[in-house]
């Protein structure tokens, strides 16, 4: 892993953190589980939500999808550390292809404009 201690480090951030998120018109209430764009609420799935609070506590991070998987997956048996990067096509159709970077060979960030 890069400079980054351990995805349980993560982990642990998200369970403290429940103030909500705001770049610009979108908004990520991490207690309430809900996210709006533009005013409008996005329907997300558990997993969809997770992925996107973990990408948006940490903006320009870049995590592998395998270090997506361990920090809000791992637990769950519907997903594998392979069908991140399926979540993450469906998260950018439903807030934009832009809020959610690809850096090829390494993982994904968040980039909110």
């Amino acid at each position: 892993m890069t400079a980054l201690a351990s995805v349980a480090d993560f982990s642990t951030v998200a369970a403290t953190a429940d103030a909500p998120l705001l770049f610009g018109s979108l908004q990520i209430d991490p207690q309430r589980r809900l996210v709006w764009q533009s005013g409008q609420m996005v329907a997300l799935t558990p997993m969809e939500f997770e992925i996107l609070l973990l990408l948006a506590r940490w903006p320009g991070q870049v995590f592998s999808a395998r270090q997506i998987y361990e920090a809000v997956a791992a637990d769950s048996y519907d997903a594998s550390w392979t069908g991140i990067s399926s979540m993450v096509y469906k998260l950018r159709r439903k807030l934009g292809v832009h809020i959610i970077e690809t850096v090829r060979g390494h993982g994904y960030r968040f980039t909110p404009k």
